[in-house]
């Protein structure tokens, strides 16, 4: 069957447009799955479920295609989902829990976290959650060189921002510590991996209208965000595609029919809904506050600027009152010399 293999924009990899034979591959043994019903796996609570339950290939192939896509020299063979919670290092300090949080066979660390809000802040929260769990790697009487690598991925609903604000519209970004002018990786101890969502499911929409056979990063980020792609069939494709995809499929199927499951996941889908409506009337209220702020400058502004301008009156007439006195002085000085004029007249 021919094939025709074309570059995706925005750090997708490739994709091969397949043929009319394989687009008409038959795909029943998934046809009973209804889409409208399943949890949506960009909530933290269905994510977990799909991935850190049951057994680990699921997550292993998410990761050998998020490590692929930026063509990463890392292939996970194994793994070994480890405690989400990151110790606190003082009684002050916050307490983190990641969503999902594993130890590759080769001692790498890699924490996933599916995030719905607070993009601004979430770029410093994933770092600090890095240098928390690379910390943690250092065993008693290592040496530094010993530490694992640690991998942080964040699928977050937008785009973050470099270091002047500006939003990376990017599909997938990745950071590590390299030098500034040569772009020389002084260690590949650090990596963090930063997936939009919003930005693929709106690059996928275009893209689908092609028929195209997408690779496994874009499978599973259709599968991801698959409440909002349109194009359920190409999803239904990518299930016969990939073993690994029907199975997280099937058991996102499974889970979002148990009743147990599903009333936790809408009570986190609530806590989600609140904490937003929380932050929206938070940023609300300090745009109000900045508003005010801005009018009440300019209101001390223009105060000022009368000030400034009655102050400049008040000089020209206090300049104007010292004329009319010099002026009065000549005119004084004036008399006293007519006045003796006369007198010298009558003598």
């Amino acid at each position: 069957m021919s094939k025709k293999t074309v570059q995706n924009p925005q750090g997708c990899g490739t994709m091969e447009l397949a043929s009319e034979t394989e687009q008409g591959v038959d795909y029943s043994d998934i046809a009973d799955i209804d889409f409208s019903e399943l949890m949506d796996l960009r909530v933290d609570y269905a994510f977990k479920l799909c991935f850190a339950t049951g057994g680990t290939g699921r997550l292993v192939s998410l990761l050998n295609a998020i490590f692929e896509n930026k063509r990463v020299p890392r292939v996970v063979t194994d793994l070994t989902i480890a405690n989400p919670f990151l110790e606190k290092a003082s009684a002050d300090d916050k307490l983190s829990v990641l969503d999902i949080r594993a130890e590759l066979s080769d001692g790498t660390m890699v924490s996933i976290e599916m995030h719905l809000y607070d993009l601004l802040g979430h770029k410093y929260k994933s770092l600090r959650s890095w240098a928390r769990i690379y910390g943690e790697t250092l065993r008693a009487g290592a040496e530094y060189a010993e530490q694992s690598p640690t991998v942080c991925i964040s699928f977050i609903d937008g785009p973050i921002t470099d270091s002047s604000g500006k939003p990376i519209e990017k599909i997938h970004s990745l950071f590590q510590v390299i030098e500034r002018d040569s772009s020389e990786t002084l260690l590949d101890d650090m990596e963090l991996h930063y997936i939009d969502m919003k930005a693929f499911v709106k690059y996928f929409e275009e893209v689908s209208r092609t028929g195209a056979e997408l690779d496994r990063f874009t499978h599973w980020l259709m599968v991801i965000t698959q409440r909002a792609i349109k194009n359920k069939e190409a999803i239904r494709r990518a299930c016969h595609a990939r073993e690994e995809i029907k199975e997280a499929m099937k058991t996102l199927s499974r889970f979002s029919q148990d009743v147990i499951e599903r009333h936790a996941y809408e009570r986190r889908l609530d806590e989600i809904h609140w904490h937003n409506i929380a932050v929206s009337q938070s940023a609300q209220k300090d745009v109000i506050i900045a508003e005010q702020a801005a009018t009440i400058a300019e209101q001390g502004a223009a105060i000022e600027e009368q000030a400034i301008t009655i102050a400049d009156k008040d000089a020209a007439i206090a300049e104007q009152a010292v004329a009319i006195a010099d002026k009065d002085a000549a005119i004084a000085e004036q008399a006293a010399r007519i006045a003796r004029l006369e007198a010298q007249l009558k003598q």
